[in-house]
């Protein structure tokens, strides 16, 4: 048994649920250890400090280390060259929100990070695509895309359903839009507010469910009405998938999202904005609109709100999707492989 120690750049987000899945993997066990105690950078400094001591001791004590996101990777890969290391992206925000004098900072702190790792696991194509282009092509063989994956959900009971749908008290005729994440700008929480109002306004039921917390959540909830539900951070996401019709996620940037990736997997169908790995996340499975348009998302909800065939038609290609394409077997295998090969590649330059 194989000992994988993560590092995550905070506690929670999609890295934490990265690694949850990777418990199913077999012949190795997983440590995780966050690099800051909190996602505040400011707040973070003084444990960032201590943590790195910390990393680094422990990563003489396993037998691989796996650094997840690219301020993380940044900090952390360049001090660990020589030990077998893989690098998962997780959505680039780094280096996607980082222009002029502060891109070609970070830009050179990521060649030094993926330098250092054996593997750098990228989670969609576009994602590698835009670090290749801040890599010397020397480093490019060194870039993998494993998709994200989840488990396909079972089916959802009618009684079951109509329980989640009174818990959330939505109507019959009412049509439920979830989104579910982070509460920051990037997610745009407050455009999916006003897209949803304005489908009412042109008669459609559409009731937006809002599960999640962060720096937006005061304005979230002041936006809250008939049409609009903020529920917070909520652990019961099984519940909210059950009494959903759609699943609205217009963030202008994203990885692979395990909130929608969960979501297709129950069925519902997606409504996405183009940003980056929403997209190629849905395939032709979902209804893509351009990020930051309020007045084309707000179009798309309220057809599909019309249209209870063509809810199901997309639910039914958002589930295959995730049993053909991003299910949990192929992320694991996927990742597996990455990690062997990191192995095999520090047992060669040992030998």
């Amino acid at each position: 048994m194989r000992t994988v120690l993560h590092v995550l750049p905070h506690p929670g987000g999609g890295g934490e649920t990265y690694i949850d899945l990777l418990e199913g993997m077999e012949g190795y066990r997983h440590q995780r250890v966050p690099l800051s105690v909190t996602r505040s950078r400011l707040q973070g400094v003084p444990s960032v400090l201590a943590r790195l001591r910390e990393i680094r001791r422990r990563a003489r004590e396993v037998d691989l280390v796996h650094v997840h996101g690219d301020m993380a990777a940044m900090i952390v890969a360049p001090g660990l060259r020589g030990r077998p290391l893989v690098f998962t992206t997780h959505g680039l925000h780094r280096l996607r929100r980082s222009t002029g004098l502060a891109g070609r900072l970070v830009r050179r702190r990521l060649q030094a990070a993926v330098a250092a790792s054996d593997r750098t696991i990228c989670i969609a194509r576009d994602e590698r695509d835009d670090l290749a282009g801040a890599l010397p092509g020397s480093l490019h063989a060194r870039l993998v895309v494993v998709p994200n994956g989840v488990p396909v959900a079972p089916p959802v009971g009618p009684e079951q359903r109509a329980q989640a749908r009174r818990v959330l008290g939505l109507g019959e005729s009412e049509v439920g839009v979830l989104f579910v994440g982070q509460l920051e700008e990037r997610k745009d929480p407050l455009g999916a507010i006003r897209a949803v109002e304005s489908a009412r306004r042109e008669g459609a039921e559409l009731v937006l469910l809002i599960a999640g917390g962060g720096p937006l959540e005061q304005e979230v909830a002041a936006e809250a009405g008939p049409g609009v539900r903020p529920l917070k951070f909520r652990e019961d996401l099984t519940d909210l998938y059950a009494g959903a019709d759609l699943f609205l996620l217009p963030s202008h940037r994203e990885g692979m999202s395990f909130a929608l990736l969960e979501a297709m997997a129950h069925g519902l169908a997606p409504v996405v904005a183009d940003g980056t790995g929403n997209a190629e996340t849905v395939g032709n499975a979902g209804v893509v609109f351009p990020a930051g348009d309020l007045t084309t998302m707000s179009v798309r909800l309220t057809e599909l709100a019309n249209d209870a065939d063509a809810r199901a038609r997309l639910g039914a290609a958002a589930s295959e999707r995730i049993r053909t394409d991003l299910g949990l077997e192929r992320f694991l295998s996927g990742t597996k492989e990455q990690y062997e090969a990191a192995l095999a590649i520090q047992a060669a330059q040992g030998a």
